[in-house]
């Protein structure tokens, strides 16, 4: 018992402690960014050629001279859809059962405007909070589908369901959506400035300072956590052993 409860503390503690490890490293991103007060001012920071690649923190609203297809708003849309269904076994016992397929992900090139100017951003899906900043739509829609299923005399056969319903879940980056975004910041082929490499996106305007403070007030939460955690851990062994001692005198 003390064995399974050490283990359980331990890992608990190495968990934290990497998650700790990974926040400290946003912390020294984010604080080594350069903020830009104005997009327009992007320029005058590419200007200096003391800094090769300046990350930056970059405010403004989101705009775009077209849309994915189908769409008003959405500049960047991924759709999955989940089948919820019941399936009969060959002894007659109905099994629920749901499917989830991935259906499509549609972009349009897209910008930052704050007034001043406009910023493209790219390269920014696989950034820290991208998909904390999409609206998600949910809709159903009736559909027929095929399912398999037994026949009295073991063999498989089609039927047909006509009552099923498709929960299909849209994710979209829409315009009008104010972000705040860390990355590297190049100009483009035109030379006109871009965020190259997006790496964390932010709802609304936010003070960059305040966040990163208070993700330093968690990693002393979570380094002493861990620590605890870990010495626990050994006193726990250390109270196996002991009564594994006894238990053999």
């Amino acid at each position: 018992m003390y064995l399974v409860a050490a283990a359980v503390c331990c890992g608990l503690g190495i968990l934290i402690r990497f998650s700790s490890g990974s926040n400290k490293m946003t912390c020294q991103l984010l604080r080594e960014a350069i903020p830009v007060n104005d997009l327009k001012g992007l320029g005058e920071c590419l200007e200096n050629k003391e800094i090769k690649k300046p990350i930056v923190v970059v405010r403004g609203t989101v705009g775009s001279t077209s849309t994915v297809d189908n769409s008003c708003l959405g500049v960047f849309i991924e759709e999955t859809a989940s089948l919820d269904i019941e399936k009969m076994n060959a002894f007659g016992s109905v099994i629920p059962e749901s499917k989830t397929n991935f259906l499509s992900r549609k972009e349009v090139p897209w910008y930052l405007d704050d007034g001043t100017a406009r910023v493209y951003v790219c390269n920014y899906q696989l950034a820290e909070g991208f998909y904390d900043t999409l609206k998600k739509y949910l809709s159903k829609e009736p559909v027929i589908t095929y399912l398999k299923t037994f026949a009295s005399d073991g063999k498989e056969k089609l039927i047909m369901v006509t009552d099923a319903d498709c929960w299909k879940r849209q994710k979209v980056l829409e315009i009008g959506t104010d972000l705040t975004v860390v990355g590297t910041a190049m100009r483009d082929k035109d030379g006109a400035p871009t965020i190259a490499d997006a790496y964390r996106f932010f709802n609304g305007h936010i003070e960059l300072d305040d966040f990163v403070n208070y993700l330093e007030s968690g990693l002393e939460t979570g380094g002493n956590l861990s620590l605890y955690l870990i010495a626990l851990s050994a006193v726990l062994v250390a109270l196996n052993m002991l009564q594994t001692d006894a238990d053999d005198i």
